[in-house]
């Protein structure tokens, strides 16, 4: 699913999380809840909040500077990104089990750095609206 194709977006939240793993927690509560209110079942938000875990993690193990996170709903799902300035001499990289992990659970994802910048892109549709 392209980060188009969730037709009207509605509620969107926004939050900044300091860069260190115990705030992993407040994240996933917040992905969660996103899920939901966009109207996934249980295991389509299981689904999504491992997905933004998981990069989050890559995303703080790369930098020394808050995440900048925003989780929107659309008819057909939930949308989360992330941007925070990566430290400087590193090439921050999602682990191979990772990117396994976050290709599984999530209809389309994208990490990248750009210009310092590190951001990330996903997305998870309801079971019935998901591209083969």
């Amino acid at each position: 699913m392209s980060r188009d194709s969730f037709g009207d977006l509605g509620d969107e939240l926004i939050m900044v999380v300091p860069p260190y793993s115990r705030y992993l927690r407040c994240v996933r509560l917040v992905a969660a809840d996103a899920a939901v209110r966009a109207g996934l079942d249980c295991e389509e938000t299981e689904d999504f909040r491992l997905a933004v875990d998981e990069l989050c993690h890559t995303m703080m193990i790369a930098t020394d500077h808050s995440l900048h996170l925003s989780f929107t709903r659309g008819d057909s799902g939930v949308i989360a990104r992330g941007t925070t300035k990566a430290r400087a001499g590193i090439r921050p990289a999602i682990s191979e089990l990772s990117a396994t992990i976050v290709t599984a659970l999530s209809d389309a994802y994208e990490l990248e750095l750009g210009d310092d910048e590190l951001r990330f892109f996903v997305s998870r549709g309801h079971t019935g609206a998901r591209t083969p």
